[in-house]
């Protein structure tokens, strides 16, 4: 079925004028243009982020299942532009950002291009695809709540459904061995409801996938899932936690539709311009400081095994397939009123924007002696932590996790400088964050005789009494070490503030620079 039957319709687009975008469009496509010469081609930069990728992807597949040729460039230089191609800029911001304006500087270019984003309202890239999307031919969004956004600006946005796509569902029969997980970036109203929830997060065994937005997320990496990667998480998943990026109640769309797929529930926060998806019906909420009661009441709950059914019956009933005939129909109208040009720009960029994600080569190698061993299996490590921290579980509970590496970090809880609540110890283990002048949280268990490899080896330098953990992560990133992780607030911190960003003293990070890359 269509979710477009019994849409209300935006003014003066009544079924079967001129400007009904499906109806009229599709008629006039039928009439004037064949529907094998439309090609819809989305341009994407191959630094952009890997969800939106994902989107493209799901997008090309169901316009091939409704007969329309589909494609994804990002080498648009090296196209060959047809009669019937019409391009996509998903999202347009990202692509402008990062391989400049000259695509939409070309007016005959924007004039066969349309922008479809993903963005909330009161978000800065919402901004800034108005601003792209007020020079193409039309912009489609996900959310009512952004189309209405808008169209206050006079920008004529039309939405677009997103549906179900076969090969996002998974099996969901298997173990859901991650009772709680959180996916999504660090954005200090986020981190604040999650410090508030803490002792529920580390009693349910939450997963705290934390992601870097500082610059785009190209692929699964340690913070970061996307792909068969997150398809396989989700479906291992009981409840899917949902925190707004700011106080406006903006439905987190692309969410719901994930956890749904994967089987998972969703547990918000109050949202509006949710339909058809029903809160208590197809996804739970909490309010203000009622995470961690949820949690305790639904964790492994009847409750929500059935909302989580629910809401994947729903999204099974809706195919991706059956909600693009806006798209299809704006796209035929614009290769009827707009002769396409003749080459499309290539783009501009020839590295990803931002910081060097590749972890430094060891400049060493490092294993502790026999004796050691044989002692670290008696008293395995030594704590490494600010003052005044409070763990949450038992020492031996954090030693269990470090397996065969000679480390663990750990998530902590506590207030920043500003004095909300807040977490540190967010990313797992990536050296590549000290060159960046970046650590990876205050709070670990250690076994001995790395902390004792990493003073004698850094001896001489006058900052390793004060940053024990740094010490121990400079020697452990130059010697190819390995550490685990523990991504919940496991350690509450009560007399020291929490850093998120865990920046290093910029000394610090100069000379650990220097040390990693000699």
């Amino acid at each position: 079925m269509s979710l477009l039957a019994g849409a209300a319709s935006p003014p003066d687009t009544a079924p079967g004028s001129s400007r009904d975008p499906v109806h009229g469009a599709v008629c006039r496509l039928c009439d004037d243009v064949a529907v094998s010469e439309l090609r819809l081609v989305f341009v994407l930069s191959p630094y952009q982020n890997a969800f939106f990728f994902e989107i493209a992807e799901a997008l090309v597949g169901a316009l091939a299942e409704n007969s329309v040729e589909a494609l994804i460039s990002t080498e648009p230089g090296e196209h060959e532009v047809t009669h019937g191609d019409v391009f996509v800029l998903l999202p347009p911001h990202e692509y402008v950002a990062l391989e400049g304006a000259a695509f939409v500087d070309d007016q005959r270019i924007a004039a066969r291009t349309i922008g479809i984003s993903a963005e909330q309202p009161h978000q800065g890239f919402f901004t800034s695809n108005a601003q792209v999307a007020s020079r193409l031919a039309a912009v489609f969004d996900f959310s009512q709540l952004a189309v209405d956004a808008y169209r206050r600006m006079g920008i004529a946005a039309e939405r677009l459904i997103f549906g179900h796509v076969p090969a996002w569902d998974r099996d969901r029969g298997g173990d859901r061995d991650v009772p709680v997980l959180y996916l999504g970036n660090q954005r200090g109203r986020r981190l604040s409801v999650l410090a508030g929830a803490a002792d529920s997060l580390v009693r349910h065994d939450a997963r705290l996938l934390v992601s870097d937005s500082g610059e785009p997320n190209r692929s699964t990496s340690p913070a970061f899932v996307a792909g068969d990667a997150k398809r396989d998480l989700l479906a291992r998943t009981g409840i899917v936690v949902n925190i707004h990026q700011s106080d406006e109640p903006y439905f987190e769309w692309l969410r719901m539709i994930d956890a749904a797929h994967g089987g998972a529930l969703l547990l918000s926060e109050p949202s509006v311009a949710d339909a058809p998806f029903v809160s208590g019906e197809h996804y739970l909420t909490f309010a203000d400081a009622q995470l961690g009661e949820r949690l305790d009441e639904l964790v492994g709950s009847r409750t929500a095994a059935d909302v989580a059914r629910r809401a994947h019956e729903l999204v099974a009933s809706m195919p991706l397939a059956e909600n693009l005939e806006p798209l299809i129909a704006r796209a035929g109208e614009i290769v009827i009123d707009r002769s396409p040009p003749t080459a499309i720009p290539a783009r501009a960029r020839s590295e990803p924007i931002g910081r060097t994600r590749v972890d430094p080569s060891p400049i060493g190698s490092w294993r502790p002696s026999l004796a050691g061993a044989l002692r670290n299996r008696l008293r395995a490590s030594d704590v490494i932590a600010p003052a005044g921290a409070r763990w949450r579980v038992n020492r031996a509970d954090v030693e269990a996790r470090m397996h065969d590496v000679p480390a663990i970090a750990v998530g902590a809880s506590g207030r920043g400088p500003d004095g909300a609540a807040t977490l540190e110890g967010l990313w797992p283990w990536e050296p590549w964050r000290l060159e960046h002048g970046q650590h990876l949280g205050r709070t670990m268990l250690v076994t001995q005789s790395l902390r004792r490899a990493a003073q004698r080896w850094l001896a001489g330098e006058p900052w390793v009494e004060s940053f024990p953990h740094v010490a121990v992560q400079t020697f452990a990133a130059a010697h190819g070490l390995n550490f685990a992780h523990w991504p919940a607030p496991v350690v509450d911190l009560a007399e020291t503030p929490a850093e998120p960003e865990a920046q290093l003293r910029p000394d610090v990070a100069a000379r650990v620079t220097a040390i990693l890359r000699p």
